[in-house]
């Protein structure tokens, strides 16, 4: 690729990037546009990475005085302000991108999917790693045992090597593994190990919990990890498309169909932690397929569902 296709595709990725981050993005034109090149998704983890380095605070917010004077026209002075830091975000995420050392491969890149697709990358040493929707990884150029999880679901299959096990963290908790097949998941301070083959050690605080082939492990922020056992084969159903549960808050349930439908699914506060134990096929039915299994109703509310009980009047 010669530098001005290349400074083409850098300017394509920053774009993406600015507009994901907005309310209307389009995630669907995003994934075509990431399928259409496999140089596209290497451009775009650069610019993820870049945006990641800038601080926090390096570009405030403008203060808007609250008076009468101003309040009028004040919406269209903040959509300029809006425009105007935007713009100034992506020149400093290009000149990022043309320094030296990103240009010459950072030692850490994400790799990201978008709500309903899934993606399998190489971890360099003849292990991989699966991602559901809406997951983001973060890897390692240079230590091909290392991964972040970020948010999302994920299962690793791992190259059995004793001296350099592969460690996973997300947040505090961290997952270390010497060969063998796992799926992880971390969505909204809920925290799930599932073990489908080999074994893994578990680690929180120095507190390790050694789990074998047929076991979960699950935490959230604050609580102990509860561990249980479940079959190997629902452990990974995402990728075919299945969904099994056992008393599982409908909650969790709604969360997972969201990441693999591409489609938001909201439960009724009420219903929230209601049990659901069964199978729910991932398809264009799945939410009303799930309500009526309970007795209830989904409703379409604009682009997202909403799962409510019967008698709930529509608003």
């Amino acid at each position: 690729m010669n530098r001005q296709a290349q400074q083409d595709l850098q300017a394509q990725a920053i774009a993406w990037h600015i507009q994901l981050r907005g309310d209307a993005a389009d995630w669907g034109a995003f994934v075509q546009w990431l399928e259409g090149d496999p140089a596209r998704s290497d451009a775009y983890d650069a610019v993820a990475l870049a945006d990641a380095e800038l601080e926090p605070g390096a570009f405030p917010a403008p203060a808007i005085a609250a008076n009468d004077d101003l309040i009028a026209g004040s919406s269209s002075r903040n959509r300029r302000w809006a425009t105007a830091f935007a713009a100034i975000a992506a020149v400093f995420l290009i000149a990022l991108i043309g320094l030296p050392w990103l240009t010459a491969g950072p030692d850490r890149y994400e790799v990201a999917t978008a709500a309903g697709q899934h993606r399998t990358a190489p971890l360099g040493d003849g292990s991989s790693v699966q991602l559901n929707g809406a997951t983001r990884l973060i890897l390692d150029r240079n230590d091909p045992r290392f991964a972040e999880l970020v948010t999302g679901e994920a299962t690793f299959s791992v190259r059995h090597d004793a001296a350099h096990p592969l460690v996973v963290v997300a947040g505090d908790h961290r997952v270390q593994d010497t060969g063998t097949t796992f799926n992880l998941i971390r969505d909204r301070g809920r925290f799930t190990i599932a073990v489908i083959e080999g074994s893994v050690v578990y680690d929180r605080g120095g507190a390790a919990v050694p789990l074998a082939a047929g076991q979960t492990l699950r935490a959230d922020e604050a609580g102990r990890p509860v561990v249980g056992r479940e079959d190997p084969q629902a452990m990974t159903g995402w990728q075919r498309g299945q969904l099994s549960y056992r008393a599982a808050p409908l909650e969790t349930v709604a969360r997972d169909l969201s990441r693999s439908l591409g489609v938001e699914v909201a439960i009724d506060p009420e219903l929230m932690a209601l049990p659901f134990t069964g199978s729910v096929r991932v398809d264009r039915d799945a939410v009303t397929s799930l309500a009526s299994a309970l007795g209830l109703q989904a409703r379409r509310t604009g682009d997202s569902w909403l799962i409510e009980p019967r008698s709930r009047a529509p608003r």
